[in-house]
This record gives structure tokens, sequence and C-alpha cells, in this order.
């Protein structure tokens, strides 16, 4: 999936001036291929897992011959809360993939929270969701397409989103939702495209 992010991104208008975080970034699937693109020191990332960042900048990046472009010390941080710990940085691009198929609805609101505090105003978050149906009934599975391998749910992981759901978890908070969008991902998971205002 890091690939395909990476493509996504540009797409989107990615450029290398800007400043990246990547919000659950793990092991740093997307980072190998955002690090070479973006300017030295503007990709940043935060996990729950310090032990993934570890395991991502040691086996992925260095052997890449990437570390001159990623300071360890300054961009890569394990917090528990979205707590975004680079101080003075303003960020025009974030991106959370498969993320918030494992957290609940207030998880959400509470990153978009304290990201719109750090995001340079008409800066873009992109984050993936399973999405449901708007008849699906709140207590009812729904097997993911295209294969229907995957069943999501209301109220436990894998999680599932309603439309409305996303459009209650921006209120207040400093965001426009531009578009949900099925953007390939080979688990059926939808991108939607968030704007600072």
């Amino acid at each position: 999936m890091g690939r395909h992010q990476f493509d996504y991104l540009c797409s989107q208008g990615l450029r290398p001036t800007d400043k990246l975080l990547d919000i659950g970034c793990g092991s740093l699937r997307a980072g190998v291929h955002l690090v070479p693109f973006l300017d030295a020191n503007h990709y940043f990332g935060i996990d729950l897992v310090p032990e993934l960042l570890q395991l991502g900048y040691e086996r992925e990046i260095c052997p890449l011959g990437l570390a001159d472009r990623l300071d360890r010390a300054t961009n890569l941080m394990a917090t528990a809360d979205f707590t975004i710990p680079f101080p003075d940085v303003l960020f025009d691009v974030a991106l959370a993939q498969s993320l918030f198929s494992h957290l609940p609805i207030n998880h959400l609101r509470l990153c978009l929270y304290k990201l719109r505090l750090r995001m340079k105003e008409g800066g873009m978050f992109y984050a993936t969701f399973f999405i449901a149906p708007a008849d699906l009934p709140y207590d009812r599975p729904f097997h993911q397409p295209p294969i229907g391998e995957i069943e999501t749910y209301g109220w436990q992981d894998p999680y599932h989103y309603w439309q409305r759901d996303i459009d209650f978890a921006v209120e207040g908070l400093g965001w426009k939702i531009l578009s949900v969008d099925d953007w390939k991902h080979p688990r059926g998971q939808k991108i939607a495209r968030f704007a600072a205002v």
C-alpha cells in the first residue's frame, strides 16, 4: 500500500516542498516512497507503537540510504492520543491510511481537532474508511466490496462509518469534507478528502 498511497497523493498535487504528517505511519510503508520525494525532513510520522517506528527506520529508511533525508530523533514520534509533537511545524498535507478502520468515531473527531491546530489553512487531510450503505441498520455487520471477505461493524474493530458519521465528525472543528472517493484500495476502503478552513 505504500506505493499506492504515494501515487494517490501525487495525483492530488503533492509537492516536494510540502510538509506531510503521516498519522499511524507504522513501519513507514508510505514513508519509504515519500521521504525521497519530499524535501529533506519534510516527512513526519506519528504512531502508537514506538517499536514500529524504529523498525521502519532501521529496515526501510536506512538500507535505502535515506537517513540523511529523515531525522529519526525529530521527525518520527510515538503518541497515544493524536498529539502532534513537532513544535513550530505547520503541515500542508496529512495522511491516515487504514487507521480509522480500527477506531471508533470519537477518535476521528479527536484527530481532526488536534490536527487542525497544526494544519495550514487550505491544507489537505486524506483519511481512509470502510463505508457502510446509508440504509444499513446499526446492529448489522457489512461485507465490504469488492470481494466481500472483510466483515465490518459499527461497534467493533474493524469499524465501518456511514457518510453521516463523517459529516458529523467535522462539525465545529475547522474542516470541510470535499469528497469520499473510491481510490482502488484492495480491501475496498474509501478515501475522504478534508480541507482545513
